[in-house]
């Protein structure tokens, strides 16, 4: 866990609040968000209080006092005013970033295990360009998983700030290093990001 942390600070520098919580360890779900999950199974319910309880750790690191974070009807946390905010979860561990809408206006985490993509899901994340950048990777199952992975992180930062939903065909990623940038959509441009694998996991990021 600490490690992970350490890369989402790595990749958010200091103006992100971080938290990082096991979801087998299971944390205390607020009244104001148990109507979201009333009737999830137990697997989703240590997930979401693991989420949640994540996201009161980063919040705490950048001076905001710990509340709810109820469930919206499209299923988005709702941060409090001022603040944005991701959380993202796998089997394994649970993470969430915050920040001050001065510093970050919108923030998109994402986790996975750093398992090669399946051969059939290829041509349904990537775009012609992204496979084409693949063909030259060493282990191009992983690094079709890496554009999955900067994707979700990707669809969470824009979501809050153009309410459209966008499928994985909508956006094109320029992979560079542990960075990436959107490529050829000029209402995403301004979103960057990193991603970085440690622990058998993959961590991205995406900021505007």
């Amino acid at each position: 866990m600490a490690q992970v942390r350490a890369v989402l600070r790595q990749l958010l520098g200091p103006n992100a609040g971080i938290g990082v919580t096991d979801p087998a360890q299971m944390a205390t779900i607020w009244d104001d968000e148990a109507t979201a999950i009333a009737r999830a199974i137990p697997k989703r319910r240590a997930e979401f209080a693991a989420g949640r309880s994540a996201a009161r750790t980063a919040m705490a690191e950048i001076g905001v006092a710990p509340v709810a974070i109820p469930q919206d009807h499209d299923r988005a946390p709702i941060w409090p005013a001022g603040v944005s905010g991701s959380i993202a979860h796998c089997d394994t561990c649970c993470i969430a970033a915050v920040a001050l809408k001065e510093h970050y206006a919108a923030l998109g985490v994402d986790i996975e295990p750093a398992t090669p993509l399946d051969v059939d899901l290829v041509a349904v994340i990537c775009t012609p360009t992204e496979r084409a950048w693949l063909a030259h990777e060493p282990n191009p199952g992983l690094a079709a998983k890496v554009i999955f992975s900067a994707k979700e992180a990707v669809y969470k930062a824009q979501y809050p700030l153009t309410g459209n939903v966008i499928g994985f065909d909508a956006v094109t990623l320029a992979i560079t290093g542990d960075g990436f940038r959107v490529v050829g959509d000029p209402v995403l441009a301004n979103i960057n990001g990193g991603i970085l694998i440690q622990d058998g996991l993959i961590l991205s990021v995406a900021y505007v």
